[in-house]
């Protein structure tokens, strides 16, 4: 630090290391530090002359009679650094904060007026008072000239009447600009008027304000003295304006904002039933009756359109039925032909069919078109006239309606991917009547709560050397995507078990080519065991499943012998273990839609509701085993399963 070799700073004083302007207070430091010890901050020297921070902890010691003083020495420059980049985030931390509460209070100020002039004066109070400006200023502009139209200052002064011909005065400076015009002596410039004398003005800032492009007027701050504006106030200037506007405006949007608001959260809300499932007769009448409030109307329907006839499917305050449709409206255009939005009423003098088959004065009517295909037509109708049905309603409708078509279309590819999946889950649990050496059962139940097709799936198999492979696991995901994946694990497994008889070195061998072939976020966990029928020997991997249950002449216990999933990540370790399984000994085991399922209060069935039931059991033949486990873990739920259920017992032949 000091750019020194060793044996330069051996000799060497503390004067000579210190800083000049450090030196006077050195004896003091000395003798606090032989006293009692010290820590100080100082400024040392470096060989080439240059300064820098250092941290001294100095303390005296006695040493076979002579007094010696040990100093340890560290360089703070690091430090000293972030703290002054500290108190320079601080000093602008505290800048913002203050722009921040300046912010807040112009914005605050218009809050809670119900007369625009008030929210205005108010508004102009809080912007002088922020900026610490004589007066805040509201100029309008009228059709020969400027007026002041509100003010936050100069109270005692009589300028209520002031007003400017079209080219005179600031305000006609910042229109001509058309954008934020600051002067530091309007005195001193053609925009100087026998107001800014009286009152004493010298600097002003102004900003101009646009409504429907047109500019209506110009907000002014006015100071006494020569005033620099900085970036911040024109910021806080510019939200003023913004206040300013937006209280104009807001006379004029307010009721269609607000309905549209409204037509948005609804459209939202029934978007989101919609989306809750791909069963879409469980869904749409829920959509319908939230567009049908949304709108006010007595009637909100879909239904297929065909040769000129409206079948109603879902119907909200109507019920299904086949309808004769006119199939043009009075513009020409058919009903089902192009996406605009028809409507019908007495104000188009064609809704006599209305009132005969629906009971309505009037209605709108928009089409559903679901993969280039049309897949029907939305109705709303209301029983008496309300003034027809405005552009916010045909926005609502259309994207309701391709909400609809969307869900429609959805349904479809559900339903064609479901048929997929439970054949290839069939394929998939469908296992060879018996295995030599062992005797097994099955059970697969699905969950009752899903539409999906789950991932859960179990196999049994012959393996080289007499052996047998019980293998059982869940896959993550539903529907195709899980059965294909399950497919991969499935087969994964088998093949490298026919190569290999450690349940371990199989799990890292699929383990590696699920990682290599799989998408992002597939994985599995998979118990497999390995059976020696002869020896009795069972070498099993627990690779993230619940641990098999085991009951034999010892007791009912679990297995454990815990490893990752697998497909998820490369290069992962996993652990095998084995057991004696005995003449009589029955081994389960099961997925967590068995450990998971749960009770009217909430209560899971856990592990130990399995180890109890096969504890309690008399009959052990293994299908019944699995039988009665699986209608246990059904009963305990009510009859509601949340996951899908597989379940697999062996034993010995």
């Amino acid at each position: 630090e000091y750019g020194r070799e060793r044996h330069e700073l051996l000799g060497m004083s503390v004067s000579d290391l210190r800083a000049p302007s450090t030196r006077p207070v050195i004896a003091d430091q000395m003798r606090d530090a032989y006293d009692s010890g010290v820590l100080f901050e100082t400024v040392h020297v470096r060989a080439d002359g240059t300064e820098f921070p250092v941290e001294v902890s100095s303390r005296g010691l006695d040493i076979a009679g002579e007094r010696y003083l040990v100093s340890i020495v560290r360089d703070i420059t690091r430090r000293t650094e972030r703290e002054r980049e500290r108190e320079e985030l601080l000093a602008d931390l505290d800048a913002a904060n203050s722009q921040l509460e300046g912010l807040l209070a112009i914005v605050s100020s218009a809050v809670g007026h119900v007369d625009t002039d008030e929210m205005f004066g108010a508004v102009l109070r809080s912007l002088r008072e922020v900026l610490g400006a004589s007066a805040a200023l509201l100029m309008l502009r009228t059709g020969d000239g400027w007026e002041l139209r509100a003010r936050g200052g100069y109270e005692t002064a009589d300028i209520d009447a002031f007003r400017l011909g079209p080219n005179e005065g600031f305000a006609s400076h910042v229109a001509e600009k058309g954008e934020v015009a600051w002067t530091s002596d309007v005195q001193a410039t053609p925009a100087a008027t026998p107001m800014h004398q009286e009152l004493g003005v010298r600097s002003m800032l102004g900003i101009p304000l646009f409504l429907d492009g047109e500019m209506f007027g110009v907000l002014e701050c006015t100071w006494d003295g020569e005033r620099l504006v900085s970036d911040a106030e024109r910021v806080m200037l510019t939200v003023a304006a913004d206040r300013i506007m937006s209280a104009v405006v807001g006379t004029r949007t307010f009721a269609v904002t607000k309905r549209t608001a409204t037509l948005e959260s609804a459209l939202a809300d029934a978007v989101a039933r919609l989306g809750e499932s791909h069963v879409i007769d469980a869904t749409m009448p829920h959509a319908l009756e939230i567009a049908a409030q949304a709108l006010d109307c007595d009637v909100a329907a879909f239904g297929e359109t065909r040769d000129g006839v409206f079948t109603v499917r879902f119907g909200f305050g109507l019920g299904p039925g086949d309808v004769a449709l006119p199939v043009t409206h009075p513009a020409g255009a058919s009903v089902v032909d192009g996406l605009p939005v028809v409507r019908i009423g007495r104000a188009h003098g064609a809704n006599e069919w209305l009132r005969d088959s629906f009971g309505l004065e009037e209605a709108a009517i928009v089409p559903v078109r679901a993969r280039g295909e049309w897949a029907g037509a939305l109705l709303f109708g209301r029983s008496k006239a309300a003034g027809g049905f405005d552009d916010l309603t045909d926005t609502f409708a259309r994207k309701l309606s391709s909400a609809v078509a969307l869900a429609m279309a959805n349904a479809r590819e559900f339903e064609q991917e479901h048929r997929i999946a439970e054949t290839l889950q069939e394929a998939l649990l469908t296992l060879d009547g018996s295995v030599e050496g062992i005797e097994f059962g099955v059970l697969y139940r699905s969950a009752t709560v899903a539409a999906r097709v789950g991932g859960d799936f179990y196999d049994v198999f012959p393996m080289p050397e007499g052996r047998v492979g019980v293998l059982i696991g869940d896959v993550s995901g539903k529907g195709l995507d899980a059965a294909v994946f399950t497919t991969l694990v499935k087969h994964t497994v088998r093949a490298f078990a026919h190569g290999s008889i450690s349940p371990a070195d199989i799990m890292a061998r699929a383990n590696d080519v699920l990682v290599a072939s799989a998408r992002l976020r597939d994985f599995a966990s998979v118990l497999l065991m390995v059976v020696d029928p002869v020896s009795g020997r069972v070498a099993f991997c627990q690779a993230g499943h619940p641990p098999a249950i085991v009951r034999s002449a010892r007791g009912v216990e679990a297995l454990r012998c815990p490893s990752p999933v697998i497909g998820a990540f490369e290069e992962m370790e996993f652990t095998g273990c084995d057991f004696l399984l005995e003449q009589g000994d029955v081994v389960v085991l099961y997925t967590d839609g068995v450990t998971e399922a749960r009770d009217a209060s909430g209560r899971f069935f856990a592990e130990e509701g399995v180890v109890s039931h096969v504890s309690s059991v008399s009959d052990l033949d293994v299908r019944a085993l699995t039988a009665s486990l699986g209608s246990a873990v059904e009963s305990f739920a009510g009859g509601t399963l949340v996951d899908d259920v597989a379940i697999v017992a062996f034993r010995l032949a």
